[in-house]
């Protein structure tokens, strides 16, 4: 009980901002999850390109062996380098593929995390400020209670002294 408000104005100020506290709190675990979630994503997407890339460098050996064993055969040979090079141009543009998707993910969950951070800004700025502009308006509503308190019970002791020097100015003439 020692720490608890000793007067409205300061019970309604610690409930506010314990309110405005816990909401900045759960935007920031929010953001802090969607971050998580999408680092693993984007990690996602580097590890199947990086296999791509693997797959494209061993494909490449391969092809390449291929047509060094089909220099022997010569009227196979033409074909099968056609056929090779249409295999290569699908693999090569699938890794292409695979790269543009991975950097369109990752600029959209870059987006994703960067408006969270400006939500998180403007959640923060929208429950701070009018939370500061109430404090203000409510001490201000608080001093006038008591200083109309005051003047209240001040009331009969300013009617005693307005009787006392009247007494007293009469007394003089």
């Amino acid at each position: 009980m020692a720490n608890e408000p000793k007067n409205p104005a300061e019970a309604g100020l610690k409930a506010m901002q314990e309110v405005v506290g816990g909401a900045v709190s759960a935007q920031q675990r929010s953001m802090g999850l969607a971050q998580d979630w999408a680092e693993s994503v984007i990690e996602t997407y580097k590890s199947q390109a990086e296999s791509y890339r693997a797959l494209t460098d061993a494909m490449t050996s391969s092809m390449e062996a291929l047509v060094q064993t089909l220099k022997s055969q010569e009227e196979t040979n033409r074909a099968l380098k056609d056929s090779l090079d249409s295999y290569r141009n699908v693999v090569e543009s699938a890794s292409e593929t695979q790269e543009r998707n991975m950097q369109l993910a990752q600029n959209f969950f870059e987006n994703i995390v960067g408006t969270l951070r400006g939500q998180l800004e403007s959640s923060r700025s929208l429950l701070l400020e009018p939370a500061a502009k109430q404090q203000e308006v409510f001490q201000n509503l608080t001093q006038e209670w008591i200083d109309a308190y005051v003047k209240l019970l001040n009331a009969p002791l300013e009617f005693y002294r307005a009787g006392a020097e009247r007494t007293r100015s009469s007394d003089e003439k």
